[in-house]
């Protein structure tokens, strides 16, 4: 394990809910690093419609190996999705970051296909106890959103 991880901040601007994320550097190191040169993003995030309690922003799509590949991911994961496109519902390549907030979540692509993310970083703590006030904001995602997201380096 890294003696001192890299950490990424993911923060809603607009209402202030915020988080710090450990990159998983031992686990995912080619994705992790693309993650990081592609830093800061702010996007509007879109709420998952086929695997559950998860928002996601676009992105360019990363030249980033498929490491660490994960289909179940657990509250507080962020994972990374590419897809290449081609198909009849996505015609051309996308990239997204993807933070799951809540159990249950199974990942689905367009019409319920299984796919797989690389699972990258993760929030420490619980989800229920630890950044409640940041699940909620995803959640809300959903219902009042969108509002903008922000992923950005946490240096030093």
């Amino acid at each position: 394990m890294a003696a001192q991880r890299r950490r990424i901040r993911l923060t809603f601007p607009t209402t202030g809910e915020s988080v710090v994320a450990e990159m998983l550097e031992d686990e995912a190191p080619g994705v992790c690093q693309k993650v990081w040169d592609a830093l800061p993003v702010e996007r509007m995030p879109l709420h998952g419609q086929f695997s559950g309690a998860e928002v996601f922003v676009l992105i360019d799509p990363l030249d980033a190996p498929a490491e660490n590949m994960t289909q179940i991911p657990l509250p507080g994961e962020i994972l990374y999705f590419y897809d290449a496109g081609g198909g009849v519902t996505n015609p051309t390549s996308t990239g997204e970051i993807c933070l799951v907030y809540g159990r249950g979540v199974i990942l689905r692509g367009w019409e319920g296909v299984p796919t797989h993310c690389s699972l990258f970083a993760r929030i420490p703590g619980d989800w229920k106890y630890d950044w409640v006030e940041f699940a909620q904001a995803c959640r809300r995602v959903r219902t009042k959103g969108p509002y903008p997201l922000r992923i950005e380096r946490v240096e030093g």
